[in-house]
């Protein structure tokens, strides 16, 4: 599991920070500042740094209620599945810490984008199989339908974007499909990520809950940081993103 470190310049948006360095978004922890003081405190001003240092403490208490459970588990008090239980929370615990953490980032807009041309499918095929194990013990199905795309996009937000959608499916879904379709010069390529929803709903307008979580919320920053155009469909049965890249092979480099 991924573990964020203990030390962290979260603090340092709470009491004023000086210049903002230039990184990219997905670099490591740089979060928003606020040019206000600790003497002209504020919610409005401080709310970033807030939100940052409560990912970093949430990040910090899940590993080490990790640390405890392994020492359980050596000592043998824990059964197999209690420990896959625990595991899975604790992953999920971690998760939403690091989306607080990449949201705050990303909203104080000081990251440089470094557009390459990427293939889509590439990008969707090893960020499955990056999760296999996690997918596994979450016993999700995670299927794709993949036809090579080609665009204009930074790799980073290539990959932020399949995770964000992927873990924002795996709220809702135990069974996910991605879908990858190219552009053909008016029509841009395409990412759909479908969750099935255990229970269909008899109205189109149920489970609107969804819209809500930390994974919604970063794929939508992530998605307005880099100009990338998304949207959601809903029927009985699914609930959808679709993330269209208008960058294509032939078309405009992002700036």
């Amino acid at each position: 599991m991924e573990r964020t470190t203990t030390h962290d310049p979260a603090v340092a948006a709470l009491t004023g920070t000086t210049r903002p360095p230039g990184r990219r978004w997905s670099d490591g922890p740089n979060y928003a500042w606020s040019p206000a003081s600790e003497d002209d405190w504020s919610i409005t001003a401080h709310w970033p740094g807030l939100v940052a240092a409560m990912g970093e403490e949430v990040a910090n208490r899940a590993n080490e209620l990790e640390n405890v459970v392994e020492r359980l588990r050596e000592q043998g008090k824990l059964s197999r599945a209690d420990l896959q239980a625990v595991r899975q929370t604790l992953q999920g615990m971690r998760s939403n810490a690091i989306a607080l953490q990449q949201i705050v980032r990303l909203g104080a807009g000081q990251f440089n984008l470094s557009p390459d041309l990427i293939d889509l499918t590439t990008v969707a095929r090893a960020t499955v199989r990056e999760r296999q194990r996690e997918l596994l013990r979450r016993r999700a199905e995670v299927s794709c339908a993949l036809r090579r795309a080609e665009v204009w996009v930074d790799g980073a937000v290539a990959t932020g974007l399949l995770q964000a959608g992927i873990d924002w499916a795996l709220s809702f879904s135990q069974k996910v499909r991605i879908k990858v379709v190219p552009g053909d010069g008016e029509q841009p390529a395409r990412v759909v990520i479908r969750g099935a929803l255990a229970i269909a709903s008899t109205s189109p307008h149920g489970n609107r809950r969804m819209n809500d979580n930390l994974h919604w919320a970063l794929l939508r920053q992530l998605a307005d940081y880099a100009r990338i155009s998304i949207s959601r469909s809903s029927s009985a049965a699914t609930e959808s993103v679709v993330m269209e890249f208008s960058g294509g092979a032939g078309g405009t480099r992002l700036k």
